[in-house]
């Protein structure tokens, strides 16, 4: 017997512009989810490249973008230390935590959806300044 599945879940019409409009990459969109999966924590850099594996030079920068779009705040302590949360903007937060709440294969599904949305802008750019004589 097979049993077929299909989750049919739509996001947030509002969830899609915001990502979309602040340009959020591969690295800090994985980024925000994790955090939102973490909204009142307060991390250091060497707890979440442990959580990621990833480039530390790639992370930073994914971080530094996001504390400079408003996405996430970061302090540095007493001792040197700089942690990473949410923004304390209730709006700002709320997508975040919408996005750590979608299932995996909607969550991806819009990862690609930002990934297309992003070459396509990249191509118009590029043709208008082509168009402009640029």
């Amino acid at each position: 017997m097979v049993i077929e599945y299909m989750q049919k879940s739509k996001v947030n019409g509002d969830l899609l512009s915001f990502l979309a409009d602040n340009k959020c990459g591969e690295i800090e969109f994985d980024l925000l989810r994790f955090m939102g999966q973490h909204p009142k924590a307060k991390l250091s850099f060497y707890v979440i490249t442990q959580a990621f594996r990833i480039a530390t030079i790639d992370l930073g920068n994914a971080l530094m973008a996001l504390v400079e779009k408003g996405i996430l705040a970061h302090r540095l302590d007493g001792h040197g230390l700089v942690t990473y949360s949410l923004s304390p903007d209730e709006k700002t937060s709320a997508h975040i935590r919408e996005l750590s709440s979608l299932d995996w294969s909607v969550a991806m599904a819009l990862k690609k959806e930002l990934k297309d949305r992003a070459f396509c802008y990249q191509d118009l750019w590029r043709d208008s300044k082509r168009v402009a004589g640029l």
